[in-house]
């Protein structure tokens, strides 16, 4: 699970234009509730935390939306809660709704995010699976660099390794989680399985594939 960063006075990689395309911050709690399909209760208490949410609307149909944690974020997957300095945004929970993939909207959803919130924030995190080829092309179009892997060791314990100078150290202290220099599984999905240190992919390679689920290691 790679964890890429981006500062915001990085200069903004050029994006092409989508026809019909608006970025907006959302505070209603009912739409987003809606939205996602989630319990009311659930979406609020993440305004509630500090959280905020946003909407890419193509000609005002709603097409994809993400979150910005400012205070405390959670990787529910790793089991993983971290707490944000001030200077620094974590995002997460991004969706593109089918009918609208493909166009590009992710990136400039996230390259507008940095815009708007780095008025008052320095550093923006964000993570994702590594067999999730499309949203990891997407981040990278969005300006962010990958920093560190975010994944586990032969133990199955959640850990860093850097992928860049000073990347492994600074996840590290983001996450609270061990930074290694060892080998590390290069798969969430099997990384998550069964028996995680005897995975094919933590032995190197992972051919798995997030938007094709057919495609598996074992």
């Amino acid at each position: 699970m790679p964890i890429a960063l981006r500062r915001s006075d990085e200069p903004r990689l050029p994006q092409p234009a989508i026809p019909g395309l608006a970025i907006r911050r959302v505070s209603d709690p009912v739409a987003m509730a809606d939205m996602q399909r989630r319990n009311l209760a659930d979406i609020q208490a993440r305004f509630d935390a500090g959280h905020r949410a946003y909407v890419a609307l193509v000609d005002e149909v709603p097409a994809a939306w993400g979150w910005v944690a400012t205070e405390r974020a959670t990787i529910g997957e790793l089991k993983v809660e971290f707490t944000l300095p001030a200077a620094d945004r974590y995002l997460w929970n991004f969706m593109t709704l089918a009918p609208f993939r493909g166009r590009g909207i992710y990136p400039r959803l996230i390259d507008k995010i940095v815009d708007v919130e780095g008025a008052d924030a320095e550093r923006f995190w964000i993570a994702y699976a590594p067999e999730n080829h499309a949203s990891g092309a997407g981040i990278r179009r969005a300006g962010f660099a990958l920093v560190a892997e975010l994944s586990f060791d032969r133990q199955g314990t959640p850990v860093v390794k850097g992928l860049r100078a000073g990347g492994g150290e600074a996840a590290s202290t983001l996450l609270g989680l061990p930074d290694t220099s060892t080998s590390v599984a290069q798969c969430w999905k099997c990384a998550r399985g069964p028996s995680p240190a005897a995975s094919d992919c933590a032995s190197g390679s992972c051919s798995c594939d997030y938007q094709r689920p057919e495609k598996t290691c074992a």
